[in-house]
């Protein structure tokens, strides 16, 4: 995994400063490339005589974190051996090996073991189809020299990230947003996606960003960029892939599809331990990472090592007795331990907010972040961790409502009552938590939140029980849109925050073609959720664990933690000297006087408090964000 950045256009760009700012992703190795179309140079130094306004060019920059073929031939920008394409590449190709196995027998000659070259190769071979070949997670641009094109391409679900922005003559692309104000483009927030955030608290669901003209390439599709010796001539995306049913994947006998299911994970995850450096895994204690890591455990022939996070001193939010559940069946597991503690709230926000780039709603990532930390400070370089299962398997409440409405809807009244008796027989679900459903729903409280200016912010994102019509077209939904790409920008940059590779066998795309092309039985039955996979886990995870309805996660006691006096008053210094011209300031900070007995939650103040410092750091008060920016 590592850091890219791309230039076309006439400025002047200053190339190391827009890889030097995302050294973190990619703390081994530097490379550059400039390319002048009119005179056909090269350049493979930070600058070049001819990097001048008015001049058309084309600059690569990357930044190398080492994990596949660790020698400096397998440095980026690669080469072709015939030098006709040049590529920077962020991610793992996780089949490379089979890939190049078959590229070889096409003719296709190779000079690193890397994955990178065999990228370029499929290229050759394939054209923009190759991406189709591709298991893995990949944000990537490929110069083509001879035809004048560069083709760019972003993974299925969007596991890395790659943001673009065109304006005037330029067009310039990189791994994170943070690049573009090196690369001196405007920082303007875009009012147009804002009100979802505040509202709904929903982001990164649409190409747009935060910021105005910064947006993101789409998971499953990719950029053409065409150019003469002058100019871009044009720019277009296409989408190659989308997620959806096949009914020839479908396995109507629930014991054929479990043991099939448990054979594509198991794949998965032995995929993606494929590397030339430290693997570990982390763990949380609940089912998803218990069940990559007990999968782990019985077909990797070295110890698992894990990393994981517990609140001793919050006893509601600490999970470790279920992570002890798997270190006493799987003893040969190496465990690391890290705590999150209040005070953080201080004394890392604003460093969270710089790697993030763009806002969150709780401080439950700081859980995240720790743990990321702490498997640096140990040498583990690659981590696997649980995301996506929630969203295929049903995991959060939301999606039993969904299956329950579509009983109704299909007239299965027997599964439809069955469902609700199993609700009102499992009180450990919690199903009816209001606080939960009233931030999904997007219920109103009595406290106005919203300034006037925030009142007349376009809120366009579609939630509640009435955005899907049946319990697969809500998983696609918060696969595509409001779910899995917050989730992962969040495990993206806490994870390269401290150069950590993170893989996410959930999201492996032939184990997602599978399980959304199973019936609905398959997935939530008999009062649970993940059902085919629960089923397939007997005899591999502790079974406590593979029976457990209630899930946290990374979660952070941020609800008890804002009634501790020190994060109490910082709350309360900051609502009073809170001045956003989107919020009602005076308001929020007068129903935190009354916290806990407040009409406003924990989630919504950490939501206002975290916007309003992201907010004030990028366009009020700038010199924290602008000091690390210009090194």
């Amino acid at each position: 995994m590592c850091g890219i950045f791309g230039f076309i256009g006439t400025d002047s760009i200053h190339l190391k400063k827009c890889t030097s700012i995302i050294e973190h992703r990619g703390p081994d190795a530097e490379g550059f490339l400039w390319y002048n179309p009119k005179s056909s140079q090269t350049g493979k130094t930070p600058d070049v005589e001819w990097n001048t306004d008015n001049n058309f060019k084309i600059a690569f920059g990357f930044r190398r974190l080492a994990i596949i073929d660790l020698v400096e031939t397998s440095n980026q920008p690669l080469f072709s051996s015939d030098n006709r394409f040049a590529i920077i590449f962020n991610g793992e190709i996780y089949n490379y090996i089979e890939l190049r196995k078959e590229l070889e027998q096409l003719g296709h000659v190779f000079y690193t073991h890397s994955d990178t070259e065999v990228i370029i190769e499929a290229y050759r071979a394939f054209g923009a189809d190759c991406v189709n070949k591709f298991n893995g997670m990949w944000g990537f641009a490929i110069l083509d020299f001879k035809e004048n094109i560069i083709f760019c391409s972003r993974d299925r679900f969007g596991v890395k990230p790659f943001y673009y922005n065109k304006s005037n003559s330029n067009l310039i692309f990189a791994s994170e947003i943070k690049q573009f104000w090196g690369a001196g483009v405007k920082r303007e927030i875009n009012e147009n996606i804002i009100g979802d955030f505040l509202e709904r608290s929903v982001i990164n669901h649409t190409e747009e960003t935060l910021f105005k003209g910064i947006l993101q390439l789409l998971p499953g599709h990719n950029l053409f960029i065409n150019f003469n010796e002058n100019e871009i001539i044009s720019y277009e995306i296409k989408k190659y892939w989308k997620l959806q049913e096949n009914p020839a994947l479908a396995i109507s006998k629930f014991e054929v599809a479990q043991k099939k299911y448990l054979s594509l994970l198991n794949d998965s995850i032995n995929l993606r331990f494929r590397s030339d450096v430290p693997v570990g895994a982390c763990l949380s204690g609940g089912l998803d990472s218990s069940t990559i890591v007990s999968l782990a455990s019985e077909s990797q022939d070295k110890s698992i090592i894990t990393f994981s996070s517990v609140f001793e001193k919050n006893p509601k939010f600490d999970e470790k007795e279920f992570m002890d559940m798997v270190f006493e069946k799987y003893k040969t597991i190496k465990p690391y331990f890290c705590s999150t503690s209040s005070n953080q709230i201080i004394n890392e926000l604003d460093n969270l907010i710089w790697h993030q780039d763009e806002p969150f709603p709780t401080f439950s990532i700081l859980a995240q972040w720790n743990v990321m930390k702490l498997a640096k400070e140990n040498g583990v370089v690659v981590l696997l961790d649980g995301q996506g299962g929630d969203e295929f398997l049903g995991g959060y409440r939301k999606y039993y409502a969904f299956y329950l409405k579509e009983c109704l809807q299909k007239g299965n009244f027997g599964k439809f009552f069955s469902g609700i008796y199993y609700l009102l027989k499992n009180t450990e679900f919690d199903f009816f938590n209001s606080e939960g459903w009233g931030r999904y729903l997007g219920w109103k409280t009595s406290v106005d939140v919203l300034s006037r200016k925030g009142k007349e912010l376009n809120k366009s994102a579609k939630i509640g029980l009435k955005s899907a019509k049946t319990l697969k077209d809500k998983f696609i939904d918060d696969i595509e849109k409001f779910s899995i790409p917050p989730l992962l920008r969040y495990e993206d940059r806490n994870s390269m925050a401290f150069s950590i590779e993170s893989r996410v066998p959930f999201l492996d795309y032939k184990l997602a073609n599978f399980i959304i092309s199973q019936p609905t039985e398959h997935i939530i039955s008999k009062g649970y959720t993940k059902y085919i996979l629960r089923e397939a886990t007997k005899g591999i995870l502790p079974e406590k664990i593979r029976l457990r309805i209630n899930k946290l996660g990374f979660a952070t006691p941020q609800s008890e933690w804002m009634s501790e006096p020190e994060i109490n008053q910082y709350f309360k210094s900051y609502f009073l000297q809170m001045n956003n011209p989107y919020l009602n300031n005076q308001a929020i900070y007068e129903d935190f006087l009354l916290y806990p007995n407040s009409k406003l939650d924990s989630f919504n103040f950490s939501k206002y408090l975290i916007f309003d410092r992201w907010y004030h750091l990028n366009f009020v008060d700038k010199d924290f964000l602008d000091s690390k920016i210009n090194g």
